[in-house]
Order: C-alpha cells, then structure tokens, then sequence
C-alpha cells in the first residue's frame, strides 16, 4: 500500500494536468464546483511555459490574452501545486484592484480547501491575503499595485503579475519585484494582461519579447480558441468583407463570427472589441499612439454609411506598390477614394494585401473599371517605370499619374490629417487595418507599428490628388504624368 501512495504521490508532484483534475476544483460559469481540467488556452500556456523550463531552468513569460480565458486561474494553480510540494519557497500574486485580489484569493482559498487531504498541506495563517503552509514553511500571498514597495521586502520563488497593463507605476512595480525573485534555475515570473492599447510597461515589455529582444518568452492567446465563443446565427446571416477576411485568416466557423458581431455591439465598437478579445497581438494593441497623426475617435467621428456617400466628381485608385513580393514583403498600398459633389473626400474602398506585380496590377485596373475611376495615382519611387508598364500590360488605355516622393512621409501625410481633423475625408464603413496603420503612423516613426504604413500611404497619395493638387480639365485624351 506504501508503495502504491508513493507513486500516486510522486505523478501528482510531477504532473501537473493529473494533478489539477485530481486535487483542484474550480467555480464553473453555472455556479457548480468542478474539477479544474484546462481549456485549450490554458494548455497552450501550461506547454509553452514547461517548454521554457526544460530548455532554460525557469520561467519569465509574458502572456497577452483576451477577457474570461482562464489565464489567472491556471496560474495560481500552477502556483498552488508548486508551493504545496516544496519547502521554503513563496509565490507572490499581485493584481490591479483589491476586488480583483479578493477573487485571485478566492481561487486559491477554493484549491486548498477542496484539495484532498492526502496532498493538502497545514496551514498555520489563512487569511485574506495569505495562505501560509508551517510545516513546509512554504506561503502563498496575494496583493495590489496601489504602492511602489508591495512585494519588495520578500523572497520570492514565484510571482504571477494580473493584468500588469492596468498597473499604476507599471514600470517601478516590474523593477522592485525583479529585484525579490533570485535569477536562479526553478524561479518563475509571469505576467498576463489583457491589453490596455499600445503603450506602457506591458506593451513595451511585450514588444521586446516579439522582436526576440529579450528573456521573457511572448504567449499569446486569441479569443476564438474559447469554445464558448459562439452564437447560432440567423437563418438570413450575411458575413461582411470583414468578417470573410477574418474567417478565412483564422478558420473561423459562421457561429463565431456572429458571437464577435454581437459582442462587437454590446461593447460598442469593434476597437473595444479588439483590445478585450483580440484575434491577434497586433489587434491587442491597435489603439492611438501618442504623437500619432490621426486619431480613432476623429476617424470615427467622420465616419459614414456607404449609403450616405454623395455622387462623386472624380475618383481615383491610389498605389503605393511593394518592391517584392515575399512572404516577408510589405504590403501593396491600394485605396479608392473619391471628391463627393459636397466637396469632401470619401475613402470608399481598401483594397490592399500582399501581391505580386501582376496582382495588385490585375485589382487596381478591376477597381478602376467597377468604380469609373478617373484614374490610377501611383508613387514610382521605388519601382520606377515599371510600375507605369505593370499596368499598361494590363490596359495600355489606363489613365495614369506618377507621383513622386519628394518629401518625407510626414511631410506629406501632414496636409491630409489636418483635412482629416477638419472633417472633410469620410470612409465610408469600416476599414480596420488602414484605420490601426493610420493610428500608428508617428510623426517621429511612420512605422512604428512595426510595418510599413503602405495603405495610408496609398490614402494620402489618393487625398492628396482628389483635394490638395490643381487639376486640368478632364478629357477623353489618355494622361501620363
């Protein structure tokens, strides 16, 4: 019998899936306490952090999730199980709020108290913000970021930061709790939050880790792994462009598609939408840079129904093209855009992507049949006269205009956005990734978002036609600048 609890005890020491489904219980939506067996978000952090611990001797991660995913949870009991098998260590939690460290605590108060009592340890303090095992002199504290010494008096083993975007003094609170975890093999430190936009400790720690700059491991976990995520459509449901976009990105089903498109109006606007549950890092954190050009809420401000748009004096189909076209290539810049009668400007169409020369020549002279372009602007810095041949292969008729960057990209985005801040350019819907380039374009960095700002290059190119440059009457006769 001795030997059979040996080895009960030892995989419930050394495997942490057995463990969680046969001594944790957690609070299900409906109320009911279950046995905690991990979501598919949950696994995926549970494998990359075991990953990071066989490969490097401890954890630094980073995770960046969406709301009701069970991050939290997992944690503290990845975290419970590791204070209750070992002596002399601490974990540390620390959160946003005190409501949100009452219900960090109420999850660990609910593993100890249902945990059986062949691996339940003896607790000598249990109180409100402590769980503290004597006979392991082993401990288990929660607190709040309210003030920059929580946490630095201790020695900490392990340390799970809640929703660290949200932290006030985001960046003292890392740096005082670094200094209380020892940089030896066994340590871990994990930090999760939901993204509060583009900016901060969080943000900023997330981009190095992204771009491999530093120790912390990046884990992201998008909204549609949740299979609660879903809401039967409509018998008459109709996907948007935008939601085909996402569906064939991502592999999304019709019943998730109308979940988001429900969620989107309760919220109130898709960027909302975004940051809480995002599909993608980059939708995480898609909100207004400081210094950027153009803001959300002034985009959103002009924004019309398609329904609404005036009958156009002139359109164009602006290009900025990409110089190849890789996996790795930037984006081919190709907007239509109109000057309505009322005299305002009206982004009517986004049509870029990755494309070779012939694609994105190929959509371009579609776009300019189906919208009676008057006709096609492309800058030619970078391809040249090949760009003008690009499309004559197609249609030698095509009324064609090569601009030229003579200015910077602020320089010339500029005289645009002060349009856009007067509330004479409208897009008319929704164009969700010009409109996260276009709040991302810095006045120091154009790219700092991390690409290259083809698509409001290719707006300002298409505004800076239709409202900023003298034109010639229109003739039948083919134009070549």
């Amino acid at each position: 019998m001795e030997g059979r609890e040996h080895v009960i005890r030892l995989r419930l020491k050394t495997d942490f899936l057995h463990y969680a489904e046969k001594c944790l219980k957690v609070r299900a939506k409906e109320g009911r306490i279950v046995p905690f067996r991990l979501n598919a978000a949950q696994k995926h952090i549970h494998a990359a952090l075991e990953q990071q611990m066989a490969e490097e001797g401890r954890v630094r991660a980073l995770i960046l999730k969406g709301r009701q995913q069970g991050c939290s949870t997992y944690v503290e009991g990845r975290f419970y199980w590791k204070v209750t098998h070992q002596k002399g260590v601490r974990a540390f939690i620390l959160t946003h709020l005190d409501d949100a460290t009452r219900n960090i605590y109420e999850i660990a108060r609910r593993f100890h108290d249902n945990c059986p009592p062949l691996v339940r340890p003896h607790t000598s303090l249990s109180n409100r913000r402590a769980l503290v095992f004597d006979r392991l002199d082993s401990g288990y504290l929660v607190g709040t970021a309210r003030s920059d010494g929580v946490g630095r008096s201790n020695t900490l083993q392990y340390f799970h930061g809640s929703e660290v975007a949200f932290w006030p003094n985001g960046e003292n609170h890392i740096a005082g709790i670094m200094q209380a975890v020892p940089d030896i093999d066994g340590t871990e430190v994990i930090l999760e939050s939901t993204s509060a936009g583009a900016g901060g400790a969080f943000y900023k720690m997330c981009q190095e880790a992204m771009r491999g700059k530093s120790t912390y491991r990046f884990i992201f976990v998008p909204w549609f792994w949740q299979p609660e995520y879903r809401k039967a459509p409509p018998v008459d449901f109709l996907a948007t462009e935008e939601e085909l976009a996402l569906q064939d990105e991502h592999g999304l089903d019709e019943a998730q598609l109308y979940w988001r498109r429900m969620k989107v109006l309760e919220l109130g606007s898709v960027w909302t939408f975004r940051r809480e549950y995002p599909a993608t890092p980059e939708e995480a954190f898609a909100a207004d840079m400081p210094g950027a050009l153009w803001r959300r809420d002034i985009i959103h401000r002009n924004r019309c129904d398609k329904a609404d748009v005036p009958e156009m004096k002139r359109i164009v189909i602006a290009i900025d093209p990409a110089v190849s076209s890789h996996k790795g290539s930037d984006e081919t810049g190709i907007i239509v855009a109109g000057l309505g009668t009322d005299g305002r400007g009206y982004v009517l169409e986004d049509l870029s992507g990755k494309y070779t020369p012939a694609e994105w020549a190929s959509r371009a002279i579609r776009a300019y049949y189906t919208h009676s372009a008057d006709r096609i602007v492309a800058e030619v810095n970078q391809g040249g006269d090949m760009v003008e041949h690009t499309l004559r292969t197609f249609d030698p008729n095509v009324s064609f205009k090569a601009v030229h960057a003579s200015r910077g990209k602020v320089a010339r985005a500029e005289p645009v956005a002060a349009l856009d801040e007067q509330g004479r350019i409208h897009h008319a819907g929704f164009f969700s990734a010009l409109e996260d380039e276009m709040c991302r374009f810095h006045a120091s960095d154009p790219a700092s978002g991390g690409k290259s700002p083809d698509r409001v290059d290719a707006r300002v190119w298409a505004m800076t036609e239709l409202m900023l440059t003298r034109h010639m009457p229109q003739g039948p006769v083919v134009w070549s600048g």
